[in-house]
């Protein structure tokens, strides 16, 4: 089969989500957003020290429904960190 145009990659909406997906892995394992820290419940702790090459070889081994679970999980997590510090927020104007 011949390598797709620039053209097909794009419409391609299978290709494009694991492509949106491994972009969003690969940033996540640089630290946590919600944070900037390497939280030891999160997933991708142990893939953070690692070199940058071998968190783009984990990640890109990984399969559609691996990269879902992150991406999932990830969005889970960020909305009750962003969830606690709202209701942190208003306690501390509330006193």
């Amino acid at each position: 089969m011949p390598p797709l145009t620039t053209r097909e990659k794009r419409i391609d909406p299978v290709r494009d989500r694991r492509v949106w997906l491994e972009r969003e892995a690969f940033a996540l394992s640089k630290t946590c957003p919600a944070d900037h820290t390497n939280p030891v419940n999160c997933p991708l702790c142990d893939l953070r020290p690692l070199p940058l090459h071998e968190r783009r070889d984990w990640i890109c081994r990984l399969s559609d429904e691996e990269l879902e679970y992150l991406a999932t999980y990830h969005r889970s997590c960020f909305a009750h960190k962003m969830a606690e510090r709202t209701a942190a927020d208003a306690a501390r104007v509330d006193a």
